[in-house]
């Protein structure tokens, strides 16, 4: 039975109403004729200006905001280009909205081919924009939701980082960058937004989809038919019929079984991948702020950030968003998730490093946020140990989270939800989203694949689907929380609820009686290649995994020798500096820095940080072994190499040196005053 109000097209053919539903909401054709030539019904220009940031990349770290506003900014307009690559350009825009769009929403449209970000003139950066990547797009800000006429004359900068959201390759995504490329500058303006016509955009949008991937169910014609009718409103002059059609079929909702799927948002950003660590900093800023600036008009909004190392920089690098972030973390709506200080690699770390990178996740999140994370959420690692569940019940985690495994080319992986057994017999709870993805752009093609792909149908009635651009960053939009708001309980898709890893968690626990065993590896079947190349950040890796062990055994005996008191301010210095050189190393750990498959540039400062991170593990043992033996390098008056070899040859492995044990006897019965002179 068709909706009141809705006629079934002419014509029986889908081939012809389908395209004419579809060209209306969309800006591939006839745009001066649909409904994106009334999305803005008026723009005006802007007065700009440009200063570029001395320098290539990682500069604009020396620049605090305050200093930038400072300088001399030079007139600049569209159709300038601005570089090189990871150089960084800051833009001041100036403009006066028209009273004529009292009442109106106000956005500022930026153009520039690249990543960039808005801040306000005290110092608050306020959303990232993202113009340079097809389907990957954040081109707008909102000023005002609601303009008032008489308001005195704005201004806002931009800062323009010269790389687009995923790198700076000139052909395929991940060749090399090019070092010297240009970005375009094609927009700058404000215009008054139409958003009576933005929400009929989103209407015809989603039952554009619904009715091509229902079809031929009857729910998928209904859907059609009351796009199709809606077209003819639209056309006839009015405007707020369509969108009661478009309302009143979205209202019919499921029924009680259907599955429901944990919306959750998100952005996974590579730490290091098509950009180094310096770019992936303001990523996490770009990222964040644009989430802060959604929630004000979405709240259902909840979104989730993993990885303590990247918080740890929008605390460092940008305070003032930390701050306002802690208090949507209170609310429950910003939360961290994952436990670890990066998203690492899952086979190569040590399991002491499997360790600190909990220890040091967890302590973050607890210390900043008040927050102990409860799951392990590691979504794009090349492979799972059989180790990991062990690890994880060792620091108190019984949940994980991946989806790699849907990249597996030969050997489907049977489950989503079902009990990890590890080597030595530990369960925990594994939960793979059915999108295959932690990407989702929330459209009904990627709603159905997740409830249709999924492996444990009838097992568990709920299943994760995450959303939001990443890899490179920047999260869910307004375009995708507004589907979500259509797709909340819409017949013919699952559910879509706005959830919490919590509550996700919480419900599959409660089914878990009925999930079947994986006992071992992940094992995936992609990326073989990353356990050979770059060879120096495997060996750098384990030989600074090494040095911090015997620093930490050294510094251990000393404070047993010396006592507590004796040994506080050794004990003191050394946990600081052990801190940093486990931060440094756990950050090379990162699942695309490790493996090898990030960019030439990243691997000479992950080299350097790696090297840092050994000369402290160094210092720390040698002040360690002072302190138990004396001046060790001066033991028997000048013959330093006879202290050295000494405080070298203690043992701190299970296993035997009989190599070093054999040296030292060398050394003893070879015995020449002159020779170490």
């Amino acid at each position: 039975m068709s909706d009141p109000g809705v006629q079934a097209s002419i014509h029986k053919d889908v081939n012809t109403t389908l395209p004419r539903v579809y060209n209306y909401y969309t800006a591939t054709r006839f745009r001066q004729v649909n409904l994106i030539d009334r999305l803005y019904p008026d723009t005006r220009s802007v007065e700009l200006s440009h200063w570029a940031v001395p320098g290539g990349e990682g500069a604009w770290q020396e620049w605090s905001f305050e200093d930038v506003v400072q300088q001399n900014f030079e007139p600049t307009s569209l159709g300038e280009q601005f570089g090189p690559t990871w150089s960084t350009h800051w833009f001041k825009v100036n403009f006066q909205v028209p009273d004529e769009w009292a009442g109106s929403e106000v956005r500022l449209r930026w153009g520039s081919n690249s990543e960039a970000a808005v801040w306000s003139p005290d110092g608050s950066i306020l959303q990232g924009l993202s113009t340079g990547d097809t389907g990957s797009l954040r081109t707008d800000f909102t000023i005002t939701n609601s303009y008032e006429a008489g308001s005195p004359p704005y201004t806002l900068y931009i800062e323009m980082a010269a790389n687009r959201l995923l790198g700076a390759s000139p052909g395929d995504l991940i060749d090399p960058p090019d070092p010297e490329m240009r970005f375009t500058l094609s927009r700058a303006e404000i215009s008054q937004l139409d958003s009576r016509i933005y929400k009929l955009t989103r209407d015809l949008e989603v039952l554009y989809q619904l009715a091509e991937q229902l079809m031929p169910d009857q729910r998928g014609y209904q859907a059609l038919y009351t796009a199709n009718q809606m077209v003819n409103s639209i056309t006839a002059g009015d405007d707020s019929v369509a969108s009661d059609l478009a309302d009143q079929y979205l209202a019919k909702g499921n029924g009680e079984r259907a599955h429901t799927l944990a919306a959750i948002g998100n952005c996974h950003i590579d730490s290091a991948w098509l950009w180094p660590y310096s770019e992936t900093k303001r990523k996490v800023a770009r990222s964040f702020s644009s989430q802060l600036k959604l929630m004000e008009d979405y709240p259902e909004h909840i979104f989730v950030a993993s990885q303590a190392q990247q918080w740890s920089w929008c605390k460092q690098y940008f305070p003032e968003l930390f701050t306002r972030i802690k208090s949507r973390v209170a609310e429950g709506r910003f939360l961290p998730v994952g436990s670890t200080w990066v998203e690492m690699d899952g086979n190569i770390p040590s399991g002491e490093s499997f360790i600190r990178q909990y220890l040091h996740g967890q302590k973050f999140y607890q210390q900043e946020l008040g927050i102990t994370c409860k799951e392990f959420w590691l979504p794009d690692t090349f492979g799972y140990s059989a180790q990991i569940p062990a690890l994880m019940k060792h620091v108190g985690l019984t949940r994980f989270l991946t989806q790699k495994l849907s990249w597996n080319t030969v050997n489907k992986f049977p489950h989503h939800s079902f009990l990890w057994e590890g080597i030595d017999g530990t369960t925990v709870l594994a939960h793979f989203p059915p999108g295959d993805s932690y990407s989702m752009s929330v459209t009904v093609t990627e709603a159905l694949h997740t409830v249709n792909n999924l492996q444990d149908k009838g097992r568990a009635g709920t299943s994760a689907f995450l959303f939001g651009y990443g890899d490179g960053g920047g999260g869910p939009t307004q375009d995708m929380l507004e589907r979500a708001r259509r797709l909340k309980d819409t017949d013919g898709c699952p559910r879509m609820q706005m959830m919490n890893p919590d509550e996700l968690f919480g419900r599959l626990e409660k089914d878990q009686h009925n999930l079947c065993r994986w006992v071992g590896e992940l094992f995936l079947e992609r990326h073989n290649g990353t356990y050979t190349t770059q060879a120096d950040m495997k060996r750098l890796c384990r030989e600074t995994e090494f040095k911090l062990r015997d620093a930490e055994f050294l510094l251990s005996q000393a404070v047993a020798v010396l006592g507590p008191a004796a040994a506080s301010s050794l004990l003191q210095q050394s946990l600081l500096t052990l801190d940093g050189a486990w931060k440094k190393t756990m950050l090379n750990q990162f699942h695309d820095v490790l493996p090898g498959s990030g960019i030439a540039i990243i691997y000479p400062e992950a080299t350097r940080l790696y090297q840092e991170a050994m000369t402290a593990a160094q210092d720390v043992f040698h002040n360690a072994a002072n302190a138990i033996f004396g001046n060790y390098n001066n033991i028997y008056g000048s013959y330093s190499a006879w202290g050295i070899m000494i405080v070298e040859s203690i043992i701190t492995l299970i296993w035997i040196k009989r190599i070093l044990v054999q040296d030292l006897l060398n050394l003893f019965w070879s015995w020449d005053l002159g020779h170490f002179k």
